[in-house]
């Protein structure tokens, strides 16, 4: 086999859709050649028996035309383009009530491009520097390091940017020596807090309030676990209303990931909205005809990422629901354009990152 060559530097701040095209097509046909389960997922569904086929549709300009897997593929297939012993770590996802999490498998090529441009998004997002971290977490999430939950790797992708590094949590109890840590720091300037969305809510809140936590140095950055605290009532509005209000935190920042392209993950801006990574493209299709959807229009969302070269996960459909506002501008200056997240499709089981 021969390992990917791109055509293109995927890690650029600003890539043209012709481009775009160029390279998404590129990688299609690098799955086509060394993925054999993709291959013939290609030809039975979507007509495409060779690489001239995938050729006519980069020239076309066509990307919505592309093979894509559902999400649900990477539950049930051990799905690598690369030889077993060139695999570096297996990301799983969690929370899924079919007992089936999806297993993505990175090889150190894969693995860098993806920690690379989780670091440059990351810098844009809360800076370059380090400062005091807590992980709103346990010490055992990272207790297989090669193969760990993407709560583990999404945690994993921010510790760079702590010094020291606590971690919070002692099973479902707030630890006492990194609790006075915390008010410590606190007391003394800014503080990063890290963690899922579904532990800050169902966890560290309500022990935070308990302890008389003042937040007004720390910046939040959260993610996963929206699925379930959705069911019971609690949106964005409402998690960063209770933040602000009852711990007087300073920045809430939500993001936007899954663990089938882990590296195109998107960060709240400061005006609350979600940017599409340069990395990435997203369609969305009609829930039940598969339709290419218009602008503003809230279907399924197809994710097409440059980033996957160990595994067959450049066009992903989600059972995300979700909008793109190609026409809504951002005065934050992020000119990539704007995506909405609704939730999960009714009756798709609920899975991610959160638990």
């Amino acid at each position: 086999m021969e390992f990917y060559k791109p055509i293109i530097n995927p890690l650029s701040s600003s890539i043209s859709d012709s481009s775009f095209i160029k390279e998404i097509g590129n990688l299609h046909k690098y799955y086509f050649v060394n993925n054999s389960t993709y291959r013939n997922w290609s030809k039975f569904y979507f007509g495409i028996n060779n690489e001239k086929n995938i050729d006519q549709i980069i020239k076309d300009g066509k990307i919505e035309s592309l093979p894509f897997l559902p999400s649900s593929a990477f539950k049930h297939q051990n799905l690598t383009n690369v030889p077993d012993n060139l695999i570096l770590k297996i990301l799983t996802s969690s929370g899924t009530s079919s007992g089936s999490p999806s297993k993505i498998y990175l090889d150190k090529v894969t693995s860098d491009l993806m920690s690379e441009r989780l670091r440059l998004d990351t810098n844009n997002s809360i800076g370059d520097y380090r400062r005091p971290l807590f992980v709103l977490d346990e010490r055992t999430v990272f207790s297989n390091r090669k193969s760990f939950m993407a709560r583990g790797a999404a945690i994993a992708g921010l510790l760079k940017y702590g010094q020291p590094i606590n971690f919070l949590f002692d099973g479902n109890i707030l630890e006492t020596k990194a609790l006075n840590a915390l008010k410590e720091f606190l007391y003394k300037g800014e503080v990063l807090l890290i963690g899922t969305t579904i532990n800050v809510w169902t966890l560290f809140i309500k022990q935070a309030i308990k302890e008389g936590l003042d937040l007004k140095n720390a910046i939040l950055v959260h993610g996963g676990g929206w699925k379930k605290i959705e069911s019971i009532g609690v949106d964005n509005d409402v998690f960063k209303k209770t933040l602000f209000e009852k711990l007087n935190l300073s920045r809430s920042i939500n993001f936007f990931g899954m663990v089938e392209q882990l590296g195109s993950v998107s960060y709240e801006c400061i005006h609350g909205n979600f940017h599409i990574p340069s990395c990435s493209r997203f369609i969305v299709r009609n829930p039940k005809t598969l339709d290419i959807l218009e602008d503003g229009k809230v279907g399924l969302l197809q994710v097409n990422s440059l980033l996957a070269y160990s595994y067959p996960g450049g066009s992903i459909l989600t059972d995300d629901l979700g909008s793109v506002q190609k026409s809504h501008k951002c005065s934050c200056g992020n000119k990539n354009p704007i995506f909405n997240f609704f939730g999960r499709q009714r009756f798709a089981e609920t899975r991610g990152c959160g638990s």
